[in-house]
């Protein structure tokens, strides 16, 4: 079990090693894009990193090695050839696999990405459909372009211009491995505004469970928002809303040793027999029970 409360990183407060790194790069660009070589000694991923949220994009591609990855709930085994993508607030936690590590994994600000960007091309809509990250088994050809276009960006990351090209260039093929239906339609920026605005709430204490406080913030009807949903992603909104809380509910059980009681109080039920109907309605399980299984299984 991990401590009371998940730490959020800033993005240059990021634990990468005891060492110092090696070169200096300018204010600006460690603000807005850093890139590593995993194999390198001052930028070695730890073996093993507990669960932590970042408030940044984190890209990595995986050359050699790779590793168990946790993603909020779910677990995710890294391939050799491969690219991740992981989005902001997402409770990321990794195990590498025995043996050499290389490649090239970096961090990035929304901002940086989104420059100049209509928001149909934004990099909020390569994950439109709510994921939280966006991973690919490359095929020989298919990795040796990334890694290509990567070592182009690991080159230029001081001059930041050229360096937006790359990241973007790399990025291009994660909408054609990604399911493009939320893309489609015209209708997603609203959608995509109340899955980030959930996970906002959520990543910093004030979420609320019903809809319409949602549906005011974004100033659309409750009806319509949900209407937009279904469009886009075949869920309504309150089914959405449901499974980011129950998300959230499993990171906080499984990597923090909160009390229920706690856990209840900070997403927004009003108290904790409250919580662990909803909880049980959702899961199927008590939330001790969830606990005591994870846990174990751990």
């Amino acid at each position: 079990m991990e401590s009371s409360q998940l730490p959020t990183f800033s993005f240059n407060a990021y634990p990468q090693t005891t060492e110092p790194a090696v070169r200096e790069l300018p204010t600006e660009a460690l603000e807005q894009l850093v890139v590593y070589r995993r194999e390198e000694r001052f930028a070695t991923c730890r073996q093993h990193i507990e669960l932590h949220r970042r408030a940044f994009y984190k890209l990595s591609l995986f050359g050699e090695g790779g590793g168990t990855f946790t993603l909020n709930d779910d677990v995710l085994t890294v391939a050799p050839r491969s690219i991740l993508l992981v989005k902001p607030n997402t409770a990321l936690s990794w195990h590498l696999h025995e043996g050499p590590q290389t490649g090239l994994y970096g961090f990035f600000s929304p901002d940086f990405y989104n420059a100049g960007l209509l928001p149909a091309y934004q990099i909020e809509a390569v994950l439109a459909g709510g994921a939280p990250y966006v991973y690919h088994a490359c095929t020989p050809a298919e990795y040796a372009a990334l890694q290509q276009s990567g070592e182009q960006l690991y080159t230029q990351q001081q001059h930041l211009e050229k360096a937006r090209l790359y990241l973007r260039l790399l990025l291009t093929d994660i909408r054609n491995w990604e399911n493009p239906t939320a893309t489609a339609s015209h209708t997603a920026p609203v959608v995509q505004q109340f899955l980030q605005l959930i996970e906002a709430r959520l990543a910093t204490h004030e979420p609320a469970l019903a809809l319409d406080t949602y549906a005011d913030a974004l100033c659309v009807d409750a009806k319509y928002l949900s209407a937009l949903c279904r469009k886009a992603t075949g869920k309504s909104a309150a089914r959405l809303l449901k499974e980011k809380v129950t998300t959230e509910a499993k990171v906080l059980l499984t990597g923090t040793q909160l009390p229920i009681s706690d856990i209840a109080y900070q997403l927004a039920f009003y108290d904790v027999a409250h919580f662990s109907r909803w909880f049980k309605q959702e899961v199927s399980q008590t939330p001790s029970a969830y606990r005591t299984k994870f846990t174990g299984y751990k």
